[in-house]
């Protein structure tokens, strides 16, 4: 359980680093003109995403049903 439970949070802070990566790149713009507090807040929003479904699917049982 204790894996599982530590693969959610590395998978889940990954994603949302990639996803944000992903998102500058997307739209054309740098870190500079995005500003860091939208960075932190798409990388927080997708990567709570990622936490919500990797937890279903392991079934870590982080979020209650």
């Amino acid at each position: 359980m204790t894996t599982r439970r530590v693969l959610v949070w590395i998978a889940s802070l990954l994603f949302g680093a990639a996803a944000t990566f992903g998102v500058i790149q997307v739209f054309g713009t740098t870190m500079d003109r995005f500003s860091i507090t939208n960075t932190a807040l798409v990388a927080l929003s997708m990567a709570s995403l990622a936490f919500i479904w990797l937890d279903y699917f392991l079934k870590t049982h982080y979020l209650r049903s």
